[in-house]
């Protein structure tokens, strides 16, 4: 039976393999000829996808390529077929494009920023500040659910309002000092009320202690509001072409 081929990402030819364990404990390495490779390792075609520890091999594989290599990741769970030819399917039909972006990669590493409202800090806040907020707290307390639904609906609508109220001043605050910190900036959409950004930015490495430096005093100065995590550096994500 033929060994399929789980694809990490595509890389520049004269890159190094990075000395990490991949998905299902195979070791990653480098296939391609002429500008560019794929980093890829076997993959058995019964062996099945999609647990938290083959996510968790596909991420480290990627971040330890990416602290030495600019790489262009793939999706998790990409897999190549074993009778398939990598450069011709793959690499060259978009050669230049992906050797382009592979050099603006170079030196740069990504980082993640996710901001978040304190959920208990700003329900204070609102409740201090809004008279109404503040009285069907008072109306709820010691009720059940079903006995003050329409007051816990209100309570939650202004909670809302008012958090996307706070929201694009917060954000871009936060987004304005950082950017001069870094190389690029992309903001992604975000998925709840109680967040205020998320964005991935590149740094280099010679800029990336300012830029932690700067993080923290940022979430230092609105730690009574807002809750600050940084993930990173990592491979560089979200700044890829349309694969």
């Amino acid at each position: 039976m033929e060994t399929d081929l789980y694809l990490y990402g595509i890389v520049l030819a004269d890159c190094e393999a990075p000395s990490v364990e991949g998905v299902h404990g195979h070791a990653p390495r480098v296939v391609g000829s002429g500008s560019l490779a794929a980093l890829v390792s076997d993959l058995e075609p019964v062996d099945a996808l999609g647990d938290p520890d083959d996510l968790v091999a596909h991420t480290q594989v990627l971040d330890a390529l990416a602290e030495a290599h600019p790489v262009l990741p793939m999706a998790f769970g990409t897999v190549l077929p074993g009778d398939g030819d990598i450069a011709a399917d793959l690499l060259s039909p978009r050669e230049q494009e992906f050797v382009t972006a592979l050099e603006r990669l170079r030196g740069l590493q990504q980082y993640t920023v996710r901001v978040r409202f304190d959920r208990d800090a700003a329900l204070r806040e609102i409740l201090e500040q809004n008279p109404e907020a503040m009285r069907l707290r008072e109306q709820i307390a010691g009720t059940s659910e079903d006995q003050t639904r329409p007051q816990r609906i209100r309570l939650g609508e202004l909670v809302v309002q008012t958090l996307e109220a706070w929201r694009p001043p917060e954000s871009e605050s936060i987004l304005g000092r950082l950017q001069p910190t870094v190389s690029e900036l992309a903001v992604r959409s975000i998925g709840s009320a109680e967040d205020v950004v998320e964005a991935a930015v590149l740094v280099r490495p010679d800029a990336a202690d300012g830029f932690e430096a700067e993080v923290e005093r940022i979430a230092e100065e609105r730690h009574e509001r807002l809750r600050f995590r940084l993930v990173g550096p990592q491979a560089p994500y979200d700044f890829v072409p349309q694969m």
